[in-house]
């Protein structure tokens, strides 16, 4: 059974001109409408039946003329977030195989965007925007700017609309929130085009609590869907910024057979992390690696010790594949409180989170080369 939660609000503010969008779901006249081309954020197989995905922070933009549109999905796990003209957005909540039909729109030009908003266990497929024939117009442009997260749960902001730490799985479904997560905040900050390749609880080389031992970071993420083993390529991707935050790798750790002692579990670690960032620096040569750092501010002095090491270890890996620049960030993680689901942190927490990075990133226009 389908299920919608409708969130248009007839005016955006007092005085707002625009008119009330209408949203029903309903089959539409398939003979009478053409899809309209679409800019695509994110990692997706474009297929003749339109786009299969399962990274988070998927984004779909498109222009077109008219009263309506015709939202097109065969999606029966992820929620999305649909944006006309910078109105109130419409989320539409794990829609199936179904046409989401917009209209009391005015009879000129339109912008559309589209934004998933969780994560997903499995591939879906969103079929397109709709319109009636000769009504779409050329998609907007690709920004000058481009931004690659690679990491975890906070980046997919992982339960962030949740008022308490005890979540169970459908919570924390249904409160994740990637769009109002750091990591896409912070990009459109700095209006960049952004790829958000993270997976809760991956780790570069261990998942947290040691679980899915064949599903790690390093493993994904050149895969265009996480779920299947094909590649991703595509050149007109080569982001000026990477950032990571791959720390999974030390939740819950126990000694096992592969890391018997956490020294060796980091050491480890270092020597990975240098190769990927290598594989990274092959792929996007001129980009610039930000990596989400270990805080060791009142940590036990041996601790400190191999966080320094492994820090050397791969700052070493990184210069000599010569990579333009590398910046570790240690994030004060004292400063921020994780109150929503498993100890992630809210919507408000992700906004300051955001704050810090783009704080940061703006220390560093040079990051941006030229663009």
């Amino acid at each position: 059974m389908l299920r919608f939660l409708i969130l248009a609000a007839a005016l955006a503010t007092a005085g707002d001109a625009r008119p009330p969008q209408r949203v029903t779901i309903a089959p539409a006249e398939a003979a009478l409408l053409e899809r309209v081309p679409v800019h695509v954020g994110g990692r997706v197989e474009s297929i003749g039946t339109g786009y299969r995905h399962q990274w988070p922070g998927i984004y779909f933009e498109a222009a077109f003329r008219g009263p309506r549109l015709v939202l097109r999905f065969d999606d029966a796990v992820n929620e999305w977030r649909a944006s006309i003209d910078g109105a109130p957005p419409i989320t539409i909540d794990r829609p199936g195989k179904a046409d989401v039909v917009i209209d009391g729109l005015t009879a000129g030009a339109h912008r559309v965007r589209l934004d998933k908003v969780t994560e997903s266990a499995a591939p879906a497929r969103f079929a397109g925007f709709f319109v009636a024939r000769g009504n779409g117009l050329a998609a907007p442009p690709p920004r000058r700017r481009q931004i690659e997260f690679i990491g975890d749960s906070s980046m997919a902001g992982y339960g962030a609309r949740a008022a308490q730490v005890e979540c169970t799985q459908e919570q924390v479904r249904a409160t994740t929130d990637t769009p109002d997560a750091f990591a896409a905040l912070a990009a459109q900050h700095f209006a960049a085009d952004y790829q958000v390749n993270a997976i809760s609880g991956r780790g570069l080389i261990r998942n947290a609590g040691g679980t899915v031992p064949q599903g790690t970071m390093e493993q994904l993420w050149p895969r265009r869907l996480p779920a299947e083993p094909a590649p991703y390529a595509d050149p007109r991707w080569q982001p000026q910024i990477v950032m990571l935050k791959l720390q999974a790798d030390f939740v819950g750790f126990r000694p096992d057979a592969t890391w018997p002692t956490l020294t060796a579990l980091v050491a480890d670690y270092a020597t990975r992390y240098g190769q990927f960032l290598t594989r990274l620096h092959d792929r996007y040569p001129r980009a610039v690696f930000i990596l989400w750092w270990f805080d060791t501010r009142g940590a036990p002095p041996d601790q400190a010790m191999m966080i320094r090491a492994a820090e050397t270890r791969i700052g070493a890996a990184a210069r000599a594949a010569g990579a333009r620049d590398l910046l570790f960030l240690p994030f004060p993680a004292r400063e921020f409180r994780a109150t929503a689901c498993h100890g992630h942190y809210g919507v408000a927490e992700q906004r300051r989170i955001a704050d810090w990075l783009t704080r940061t990133i703006d220390a560093h226009p040079e990051f941006w080369d030229g663009r």
